[in-house]
């Protein structure tokens, strides 16, 4: 009897192993499959790292430049009778834009040109004309012409019709810069007379100047004025070098001209002031 159920205790245990075979295998692989797993890893060559991709670059076209427009600027009050042509040219004064006006000599010749005319009360020291007073009454359009009295009778200039005289009471002499002695010292005295008076003379000398630097609401008279400041530069040897100082009034037209320097080497100077703008006295 103990014999037999040693033999039972056997078979039991062996079916007992038979069972769990399966469950042990399920719970992880068997020693062939470790090595055929193994000898996978090793056979397979390892992927390749990914290749960056090249970074796009944008065609698009650039933005285009945008260039702001001028601004103009309308005009009221006094300057609503300015004239376009001066509007134009001076729209820095307008605008009352500070720093330096390289256009200056357009601006101003504008206005006198708008202006018709006026008066001059001139005084002069050295080299220009002979030292002393005169008066002058002028036309700047449609075409500049003018009439300039020493105060002592001694010396006229007149210009009319692209013909330059000068009297005196021994003497009447045509202006030409190529003729003789004569002609030729009446030419320099009639530059000079219309270097406050003519605007093409005025704006040459500007543009030789450098940039005019502006002030706002000078006193002037007991009135607010422009001024223009601009150092000039000769072009050639004995012209003119120094300071030109404009103060204009609320249509940009000269009130006082003022030159300091020196002319042909020769410190001078000469001051004109201005008035009765919209007239040309006896010059019809």
């Amino acid at each position: 009897m103990p014999a037999r159920k040693h033999g039972y205790r056997r078979i039991s245990a062996l079916c007992l192993a038979a069972a769990l075979l399966p469950a042990v295998a399920a719970c992880g692989p068997t020693a062939d499959q470790v090595t055929a797993r193994t000898e996978a890893r090793t056979s397979t060559p390892a992927a390749p790292p990914p290749v960056p991709q090249q970074a796009r670059v944008r065609t698009a076209e650039p933005d285009p430049t945008i260039v702001p427009e001028p601004i103009q600027v309308t005009v009221s009050g006094a300057q609503a009778g300015m004239a376009e042509p001066v509007q134009e040219a001076c729209q820095l004064l307008l605008r009352q834009d500070t720093g330096e006006f390289a256009e200056a000599g357009n601006c101003v010749a504008a206005a006198m040109e708008a202006g018709t005319g006026g008066e001059q009360k001139v005084t002069t020291t050295a080299s220009w004309l002979p030292p002393g007073t005169y008066t002058m009454v002028f036309r700047t359009a449609p075409e500049f012409a003018m009439e300039l009295q020493s105060a002592d009778g001694e010396l006229a200039i007149s210009v009319a019709g692209g013909t330059r005289t000068l009297r005196t009471p021994e003497s009447e002499v045509k202006a030409d810069s190529s003729g003789g002695a004569e002609e030729t010292y009446a030419a320099v005295l009639a530059d000079a007379a219309e270097l406050t008076a003519n605007p093409e003379r005025l704006r040459g000398l500007m543009q030789t100047a450098g940039p005019a630097r502006a002030e706002y609401g000078v006193d002037y008279n007991g009135a607010p004025a422009t001024r223009l400041t601009a150092v000039v530069e000769p072009e050639n040897p004995g012209d003119f070098a120094g300071t030109v100082v404009l103060t204009l009034d609320d249509l940009y037209r000269p009130l006082l001209v003022e030159y300091a320097g020196t002319n042909r080497g020769i410190n001078t100077s000469i001051r004109a002031e201005i008035s009765g703008w919209g007239s040309s006295g006896a010059l019809r």
